[in-house]
């Protein structure tokens, strides 16, 4: 079975835009590098280490979304 890209990327992208919120941040150069290699050690992806970053200050801040 051949998958064609187009329409799965399609799909994916139609999919996203319906269940989530895009965030865009800027940082300083060579951050961006620095992050992911901590992400890696942790096993994740950058957004998922940065959402969890983002959560753990939000129970800090004992702050519900």
């Amino acid at each position: 079975m051949r998958v064609d890209k187009k329409q799965a990327f399609k799909y994916i992208n139609e999919y996203q835009k319906q269940k989530y919120d895009r965030i865009t941040i800027t940082r300083n150069k060579g951050d961006k590098e620095k992050l992911q290699k901590v992400a890696a050690e942790k096993d994740l992806s950058l957004n998922a280490f940065i959402n969890a970053c983002i959560d753990e200050k939000l129970k800090r801040m004992k702050i519900d979304l």
